[in-house]
């Protein structure tokens, strides 16, 4: 009688072994599928999107900032732009810390920011707005500074 019991506290706690290492590798797999970076099929699935919902740390305050604004997939590279000449606080918080968050409907990438300097390359990324964004056009027809920003790319990983 001792000897079952035993055995079947055995056979118990070899069961229990298994099930939390079989569950400590689907733990594994899905933080791997969590923090991986988006493949270029799935940006481009989102590419034509309106809005990215960027999310930088405060220059200040050093907190999360979330805010949607436009932008560009091209050619595997990510643009955004900002208003103001870049007088914008999410652009302001970049230059003091270029690490940035972007969530495109289902896609969330986290990388770096490099600022465009070069004014071929930024009236390029500029037509590319105006290409995909009518209200740039049509602001851009009257005089608006809207689709001319300071350009920005976010380094893919």
């Amino acid at each position: 009688m001792k000897r079952a019991l035993v055995k079947r506290q055995w056979r118990q706690l070899l069961a229990l072994g298994c099930g939390l290492a079989l569950l400590g590798g689907m733990q594994t797999r899905l933080s791997a599928q969590e923090s991986k970076s988006p493949t270029q099929a799935e940006l481009e699935k989102v590419a034509d999107q309106s809005n990215v919902e960027i999310t930088t740390i405060g220059r200040k305050s050093g907190k999360p900032h979330t805010k949607p604004i436009w932008f560009v997939y091209d050619q595997g590279h990510l643009y955004l732009q900002s208003g103001g000449e870049g007088k914008t606080d999410w652009y302001l918080n970049l230059k003091k810390n270029p690490q940035i968050t972007l969530k495109i409907d289902t896609v969330t990438v986290t990388g770096k920011v490099k600022f465009i300097d070069d004014p071929k390359e930024t009236e390029r990324i500029h037509e590319l707005f105006r290409t995909k964004y009518l209200t740039a056009r049509l602001a851009g027809a009257v005089g608006s500074s809207i689709g001319h920003g300071r350009a920005v790319e976010v380094e893919l990983p």
